[in-house]
């Protein structure tokens, strides 16, 4: 069977002409090749993105290993610097004579010894054992 026999079949039973179906195959065809250039474009782009990634990823890397030795540098800058503080500290100390109360005046004098038992001791009850039996 020849194209134009086929051709003239499908005439008969779909209603277009040859012409019109050479028409529709053209299109047909224009969008198959669209869409495989998109479909190259978005492969490109998913490339690029793959690189970008690689190199952002490479970068946090080197930022990584930068702030590691910036702690590791302001740890020890810390310990030199507590070192300092404390024999600075120790250089300008200030020195507070003990603490002495003289209670030789009435007013300061105690009243009363200060009650330090158990409450139940105070009151003159024992410790609550049976919380019915409270009396």
């Amino acid at each position: 069977m020849s194209i134009t026999q086929d051709l003239r079949t499908r005439r008969k039973h779909r209603g277009k002409t040859p012409w019109q179906l050479v028409q529709t195959i053209g299109r047909l065809e224009r969008q198959a090749d669209a869409r495989e250039c998109e479909l190259v474009g978005l492969a490109t782009r998913v490339s690029e993105l793959y690189a970008e990634r690689n190199q952002l990823e490479q970068q946090l890397d080197e930022a990584g290993i930068e702030l590691s030795g910036a702690r590791e540098d302001l740890r020890q800058v810390r310990e030199q610097l507590a070192a300092y503080r404390a024999a600075e500290a120790n250089a300008h100390r200030v020195d507070v004579p003990p603490m002495v109360r003289d209670t030789s005046d009435p007013a300061d004098q105690a009243t009363a010894p200060i009650d330090v038992r158990p409450l139940w001791e105070a009151i003159g009850i024992g410790p609550v054992t049976d919380p019915g039996r409270i009396h």
